[in-house]
C-alpha cells in the first residue's frame, strides 16, 4: 500500500500488506504541519513519486 498517512500504513502493515510511504511536506500548504520523518516500520519510503519509482526499479 502507498499512502502519505502514516496510520493508514500501519494498519495495512497489521493486515499484512507491504507498505510505502511517500512524503507529502505540502499536503496543508506552506504553513502546514505534517509528519514526513521516514520509518523503519515501513518498506519503503520516498521523498515523492519518483522517488518511489526508482527504489522500485520502475
Amino acid at each position: 500500500m502507498v499512502a502519505c498517512h502514516k496510520y493508514d500504513l500501519h494498519a495495512a502493515k497489521q493486515l499484512g500488506m507491504r507498505t510505502a510511504f511517500v512524503a507529502r511536506p505540502l499536503e496543508f500548504g506552506p504553513a502546514g504541519k505534517v509528519d514526513t520523518a521516514f520509518e523503519a516500520a515501513f518498506d519503503v519510503n520516498a521523498s515523492d513519486f519518483l522517488h518511489l519509482a526508482q527504489q522500485l526499479d520502475c
